[in-house]
């Protein structure tokens, strides 16, 4: 694996990009969540339409954080397949190579 070269990830900021998708999945369901609470929770028309703004918000921000999150878990799992596959890969010619030269 090391022969192939690939750059290490834990010096990169995927780390930080997967926590802050998940923090704005969580803070945005719950923002959504708390804005149509509040917006049920009262007559008055101009808090309704603050109230489903900011849920429009919060729905926004965790569809946002669940795509940050998404890639950046994703990319930690495909790296090492890939690594993997291109090893075998190379494996298998050397093998189909041998066999062959044997010919």
């Amino acid at each position: 694996m090391a022969e192939l070269k690939i750059p290490d990830p834990a010096a990169g900021r995927a780390p930080l990009w997967l926590r802050l998708g998940a923090l704005l999945m969580v803070a945005g369901a719950a923002l959504a969540v708390a804005a149509y609470a509040l917006s049920h929770g009262t007559r008055d028309p101009l808090v309704q339409r603050d109230a489903i703004t900011l849920g429009l918000g919060g729905v926004t921000a965790a569809v946002a954080g669940s795509a940050l999150f998404l890639r950046y878990s994703l990319t930690g799992f495909l790296r090492f397949w890939m690594a993997r596959q291109s090893y075998d890969i190379a494996q298998l010619a050397d093998r189909l190579l041998e066999r062959d030269a044997r010919k």
